[in-house]
């Protein structure tokens, strides 16, 4: 048995989610599965990161003891034949038997997408959150700018979990919040990035759909300054929709930004870096 580090892309919008659950196709079971074809006997998987229904990962990393004699680039290749058409692993690569993809992790980016046009686009709604209504994407860098540094999020934590009072356990810190914006004739591509130690469920979200009230100018960034501080999910109303949403990286020990390179070509649409 040798501990496996894998770097998993997935498309999550037929998924009931990232973890096994009691019913339902989930991205865990399917790569278990795939795993035991291959490698009788090999061990459960541990994700970095739990994605919910209909969320997207580039970068999704996974540790497991697999019992495979050959190379991590053949298991790679092997996995890439057996797995269903919405998983493909872009990097296997052996580390140490303590690693854990999960309990190791020392910061976690998601990235959320909006295309705001008069008509959806044709082949990826899949991979964005559509709107008519213009956004203004300067108020949404300011909001954003509010997120940075350690605060606690239970105004952006799933239902539930702010009424615990809890400050400690809501806590999180957020070292990148950015809102980019790029347009191309009628169509305005809008995409947040937020780099955090941690994320509490729904968070990111919750966050978009909290911004995107400010940048509509429903609200403005001081009430959204006031929604952070006053740690009170009952402040913003309902998450952004699930499909705008990827799990970017991983990153461990400072690394370098490498997670996920092997797809990123692919899922980029036009957004400068």
């Amino acid at each position: 048995m040798r501990r496996a580090r894998l770097t998993l892309g997935y498309d999550g919008a037929d998924f009931v989610g990232s973890q096994i659950q009691g019913s339902g196709r989930t991205v865990q079971r399917e790569l278990e599965l795939a795993i035991q074809r291959l490698a009788p006997g090999s061990g459960r998987t541990s994700f970095a990161g739990r994605t919910d229904r209909g969320v997207h990962a580039v970068g999704q990393v996974v540790s497991l003891d697999v019992s495979w004699s050959d190379s991590a680039e053949r298991l790679r290749d092997a996995l890439n034949v057996v797995l269903p058409p919405d998983m493909s692993v872009g990097a296997v690569e052996w580390t140490s038997p303590t690693f854990h993809a999960r309990y190791d992790a020392t910061w976690r980016e998601y990235r959320y997408r909006i295309w705001v046009a008069p008509t959806p686009p044709p082949l990826g709604r899949r991979y964005v959150w559509w709107r008519r209504s213009e956004l203004d994407g300067a108020v949404a860098s300011d909001a954003c700018s509010t997120l940075l540094g350690r605060h606690a999020f239970g105004t952006f934590a799933g239902s539930g979990r702010s009424r615990s009072h809890d400050a400690a356990a809501l806590t999180r810190t957020v070292r990148t919040c950015e809102w980019r914006v790029q347009t191309s004739g009628a169509v305005v591509r809008h995409e947040l990035r937020i780099e955090a130690d941690g994320f509490l469920p729904q968070m990111v979200r919750t966050i978009v759909a909290t911004i995107v009230l400010v940048a509509q100018g429903k609200r403005d960034v001081q009430w959204f300054r006031e929604a952070l501080r006053a740690n009170d999910r009952s402040v913003p109303g309902e998450p952004a929709p699930p499909e705008g949403l990827f799990l970017w990286c991983v990153r461990y020990d400072d690394e370098r930004d490498d997670s996920g390179d092997g797809f990123r070509s692919d899922w980029e649409y036009g957004i400068e870096r």
